[in-house]
């Protein structure tokens, strides 16, 4: 399956078991095809909707992680290289945006939407930095 597919399957079936557990509909922060929910529909959620897309969201993060350190294990030495000269940087943003969800699990109601911006700008630099360290890592199988 090409890695679009397998993400958004995992992404799917993660989402469905959050769904389970919330009384509104579930939530993507992907649609059918891989892509990934814009600006503007971050915008339109509530606070639970959004807390949980950006749930959602690390979840796929962590788990495309995995799956790249993976095939870098089979795929020899240069590409396990590859991908540990750009780790460091996956792990600081991926703190930069657990720090950001945090601030909006702690904001007070009337200041949640303060909050929002930060969130899907650490989560969309965090996910471009994995794209693009997929991009980089799988250059050099």
């Amino acid at each position: 399956m090409k890695p679009s597919t397998t993400r958004s399957l995992a992404l799917l079936a993660g989402l469905s078991a959050l769904g389970a557990c919330h009384s509104s509909p579930p939530l993507t922060a992907q649609d059918r095809m891989g892509h990934y929910a814009s600006t503007s529909d971050y915008r339109s959620m509530d606070r639970v909707q959004l807390t949980a897309a950006m749930d959602a969201g690390l979840l796929d993060v962590d788990r495309r992680k995995a799956e790249l350190e993976t095939m870098a294990q089979s795929l020899g030495s240069d590409v396990i290289e590859e991908l540990h000269d750009r780790e460091p940087k996956l792990i600081e943003l991926r703190t930069d945006f657990v720090n950001e969800l945090a601030r909006l699990r702690a904001a007070l109601d009337a200041n949640w939407k303060d909050r929002r911006d930060d969130v899907v700008d650490a989560f969309t630099d965090l996910r471009k930095c994995l794209d693009k360290t997929y991009e980089e890592v799988l250059e050099q199988a």
